[in-house]
């Protein structure tokens, strides 16, 4: 046996007399080191496509119209709403003679959301304009406020009535709070027969409830104050 080869198995000898020396234990701890270090950490990239959801998320919302908007506290927001109601209600006493354009209740309130009230009421019930005007719009369609009906009134007041059946009147007509625009439908965005009223002052939409007669919340007594339904307690058309 040569010199290197004689000194190689003592090497072997002497690792493995090491190893039996060891308790069991510490041979554990020894072995999972060893493969710990063995295995590096990788940080793995996020893929360029999960990074770029975000944006494409923005943009399609963009698209559809929706922005984003920052909302306020809700104590602000109620403080901002009160001193708007008040402002409109000290208003409307400057504003022409405003009625409920047909009996019904109050099935969707005004929000940011929905720019004026919903008045439920029965199928074909004749629709009255709030006030005395010129038509400025008639418009047939069967998406959004389907077939509607715009009137312009005096001190800089317009009126919307959305989802109407027939339509009585034509663009550029003379009319009073005592005309027919025309009847409750089914056109349009509506899951059941009212009249979405939106009222503008100047331009800018403001909560019709503020310059309305009072309007029962639905469901509610139909002969409740400021409600005259046709044909007793239930709100049925009037074609006379």
């Amino acid at each position: 046996m040569t010199r290197l080869k004689f000194f190689v198995k003592i090497r072997q000898f002497l690792k493995i007399l090491k190893k039996s020396l060891l308790p069991k234990e510490l041979q554990r701890r020894v072995a999972l080191n060893s493969v710990a270090s063995n295995n590096k950490p990788r940080l793995v990239p996020l893929s360029r496509n999960f990074s770029r959801l975000p944006i494409l998320f923005l943009l399609i919302l963009n698209l559809l119209g929706y922005q984003p908007v920052l909302s306020f506290p809700p104590i602000i927001q109620n403080a901002a709403r009160a001193s708007d109601e008040q402002t409109q209600k000290i208003e409307a006493d400057f504003l022409p003679q405003i009625q409920l354009p047909h009996p019904g209740y109050l099935s969707t309130r005004f929000s940011r959301w929905h720019p004026g009230i919903d008045l439920a009421t029965g199928l074909g019930m004749p629709v009255h304009p709030v006030a005395e005007g010129i038509i400025e719009e008639v418009n047939f369609g069967i998406f959004g406020y389907g077939n509607d009906v715009i009137v312009s009134h005096p001190k800089g007041l317009k009126s919307l009535y959305g989802h109407m059946g027939r339509i009585y009147v034509k663009k550029g007509q003379s009319i009073t709070s005592q005309d027919t625009l025309g009847t409750v439908g089914l056109t349009g965005f509506t899951s059941g027969p009212h009249t979405h009223l939106e009222i503008y002052r100047d331009g800018k939409t403001i909560n019709p409830l503020t310059v309305l007669p009072p309007v029962q919340d639905y469901p509610g007594d139909p002969s409740a104050d400021g409600l005259n339904p046709v044909g007793g307690k239930t709100l049925k058309p009037d074609f006379n």
